[in-house]
């Protein structure tokens, strides 16, 4: 398993809030070299930006994946959406959300401007961006990442790990030394703030972070699916071992593939491929993880660790879902897509208890 993969499903599932602090608390704590090296790859990225090519994100269309259907009743490609009805006929409109976009994503697409345009209430996991922009959390956050105790990351690491770490920010033109006052999480987390300064895909351009400003302006009841604690605690709260056997299985990532891989997604997003989708939100195989040198205790904590991250919060999710379907208000619920797949999907969970979805 690499590191891409698991930062890919993050910007599909878990929210990027750590994303986005963790990238400005950890240029805050760099020495002097490396913020030089950062700053070097921040101009280089909107260098990079503005001679990005403008494409359409003009919906278009395409087959459902329900080939029995007529053409009349093919799905339009584009940004997953599903309608949902509940048992007693209140309808939800659900958007899959990717947590990064590049900037010409905008204006947006009309069936997504058109269902928040008509919505009354927009849901969303946390509201991200009034946390991202708390000066008091900003400094909570960054006391859980720093280690307190007089020891340095390499401490705290195995040294395989420490190695595969160096390897990684090598890539960077940086050393691990930039994280020696982080704590495992934290390091681990921050490696994808780095990666993704040099693409144009960015939290900052996220339909997230849109559509919650938008509510915010336009004065529409805003929900949260989730506390921000909750998503803080998801990372914080794991163990040093857990984010060891994370690194490790990052062995061998680039950023040229990361970076690849990125705009793969990215496009899959866009087009509504499903299937290339769920094929990256669920991961290398154990078999794949042990063909890696992983260690069966090594794949139960990567387990653990989505059932944290992504399964358990589905199911909480849901119970404040099942409420925004019985208010029977215009409602738009918008979470990072990879949360709808899977026998613990949030779809799969509403259709368990009667709950119907088609895509739309």
């Amino acid at each position: 398993m690499k590191l891409k993969n698991k930062i890919l499903a993050a910007l599909l599932g878990v929210s990027m809030l750590l994303c986005s602090c963790s990238e400005s608390s950890s240029q805050t704590n760099i020495s002097s070299s490396s913020k030089a090296q950062t700053e070097q790859t921040t101009t280089t990225t909107q260098q990079t930006s503005e001679q990005t090519t403008t494409t359409s994100a003009t919906e278009q269309t395409s087959q459902t994946e329900t080939s029995s259907q007529s053409p009349e009743q093919k799905t339009p490609q584009g940004v997953p959406m599903w309608e949902g009805t509940a048992p007693n006929g209140n309808k939800i409109t659900f958007i899959g959300s990717m947590h990064a976009a590049k900037s010409d994503f905008y204006p947006l697409p009309d069936k997504i401007k058109n269902a928040y345009q008509s919505c009354e209430v927009l849901a969303v996991e946390c509201d991200a961006n009034a946390a991202a922009d708390d000066p008091q959390y900003q400094i909570e956050l960054q006391k859980e990442m720093t280690i307190t105790d007089g020891k340095k990351l390499k401490d705290l690491l195995s040294a395989e790990a420490y190695q595969v770490l160096g390897e990684l920010l090598a890539e960077l033109n940086a050393t691990p030394e930039v994280f020696e006052n982080f704590k495992p999480w934290a390091a681990y987390e921050s490696i994808n703030a780095f990666y993704m300064l040099a693409s144009p895909i960015s939290t900052n351009n996220g339909l997230d972070y849109y559509l919650i400003n938008q509510a915010k302006t336009d004065a529409k009841q805003l929900v949260e699916l989730e506390s921000v604690q909750v998503q803080t605690d998801m990372l914080t709260k794991q163990s040093d071992k857990t984010y060891d056997a994370l690194i490790r299985a990052s062995k061998g990532t680039t950023k040229k593939q990361f970076l690849d891989d990125l705009e793969k997604m990215y496009d899959a997003w866009l087009k509504g491929d499903l299937d290339y989708i769920r094929k990256v939100e669920a991961g290398a195989t154990d078999e794949e993880m042990k063909a890696a040198g992983l260690s069966d205790e090594d794949i139960a904590l990567i387990h653990a660790n989505h059932k944290i991250t992504v399964d358990d919060r589905n199911v909480g999710m849901v119970e404040n879902i099942k409420k925004l379907f019985s208010n029977g208000k215009n409602t738009l619920v918008m979470v990072g897509v990879a949360h709808y797949f899977g026998e613990n999907g949030i779809i799969s969970l509403l259709e368990k208890q009667g709950y119907t979805f088609k895509r739309i």
